[in-house]
């Protein structure tokens, strides 16, 4: 038998509500950095060389913003927790390991287990 970890809410604290407002704070600021990644240029201009061609420069900056904004939601659980519920392993692209991992593990341990399940009798179907 697996081990559930049974989490306690308190719908009325304002540290639960704090919680929440950060949690999808972060995803949002997910969405917005994957807009950003989406109308980025590859390249921008760096200026001249000597025969007046342009120097192309990687435009890395939207790319690193929407890693560390995936990265920002995989250390905080109530984020993790909201895609949880909402079943959302990726914004864009950008896969969301820890949300993975935790429904992964969710549907390992949800088994259908007729014996043990209270709500399956000979009157259900």
């Amino acid at each position: 038998m697996t081990q559930r970890r049974i989490k306690y809410i308190d719908g009325g604290s304002p540290e639960y509500w704090r919680q929440r407002t950060e949690g999808f704070r972060l995803i949002r600021e997910a969405e917005r950095a994957h807009e950003r990644v989406k109308r980025a240029p590859m390249y921008l201009s760096g200026g001249y060389d000597e025969d007046d061609d342009v120097i192309p420069v990687e435009n890395l900056g939207p790319w690193d913003a929407m890693d560390a904004a995936i990265r920002a939601i995989e250390v905080n659980e109530t984020a993790v927790d909201i895609l949880v519920a909402q079943r959302r392993t990726e914004i864009g692209l950008w896969r969301i390991n820890a949300v993975i991992r935790e429904l992964e593990k969710a549907e390992a341990g949800h088994g259908e287990d007729l014996e043990s399940n209270p709500l399956w009798g000979p009157d259900t179907n």
